[in-house]
């Protein structure tokens, strides 16, 4: 399977109907905007985190979740390395292996979905698996893994990543994202509309915006 998918331009997020480009620059009261990238000030709480990027070839997106259900895991692949964790581990986990040599503990998890793949135990070479994770290797691409991809989630923040075309619509890098009051805003080459050079919203050609009230 492809490990590459088109993604051009982010200029809306399906993480929220704030994290919209065009609208932030309408509506956010800027604290700073230089070029093609920028902060504001606005609401807290919708979302409070999250974000979505696009940098070269790299797809990334950040969300809140969740707390349980685990807790924490990770599973990710780069190349031919594959790492997995999770508290409490996932079911069918071993308790200890060494140089794919099964010491204790159960046959190792089955189904676990990173994306388009999904991971088998049995799939990958153990250098080491302690209790809830591990780290082992694999030929490139080997049973329909991905050449990079990563999910982690930690408490009630979730992380994905992937690889994607690079330069997609002529746009090395770009981007919406929020945490807590700060909205920030990234696009290289500019974004249609960008507000160019601001400080304290000054020079904003939307100069009607207000302080703590996009997103509210």
């Amino acid at each position: 399977q492809p490990s590459f998918a088109a993604m051009p331009e982010i200029k809306t997020s399906d993480i929220s109907p704030n994290l919209d480009q065009q609208k932030m620059f309408k509506e956010l009261w800027w604290l700073n905007y230089c070029f093609c990238q920028g902060q504001g000030v606005g609401a807290v709480g919708n979302p409070f985190f999250g974000s979505e990027a696009v940098e070269f070839c790299i797809h990334a997106k950040c969300q809140m979740t969740d707390i349980g259900g685990p807790f924490c895991s990770q599973l990710n692949v780069m190349c031919c390395i594959t790492e997995q964790c999770s508290f409490p581990p996932a079911e069918g986990s071993p308790i200890c292996v060494c140089f794919n040599k099964k010491l204790a503990g159960a046959d190792g998890f089955s189904g676990l979905k990173l994306f388009d793949w999904e991971a088998n135990f049995a799939d990958t070479f153990w250098i080491s698996y302690i209790f809830c994770g591990g780290c082992g290797v694999s030929g490139l691409q080997a049973n329909g893994r991905p050449l990079y991809a990563l999910q982690v989630k930690e408490l009630c923040i979730k992380e994905e990543a992937k690889l994607t075309t690079p330069c997609e619509d002529g746009k090395w890098c770009s981007g919406v994202g929020t945490s807590l009051c700060f909205w920030n805003q990234v696009t290289f080459p500019p974004a249609e509309n960008a507000p160019k050079f601001v400080c304290f919203n000054i020079m904003n050609p939307n100069s009607g915006a207000k302080p703590m009230a996009y997103g509210a």
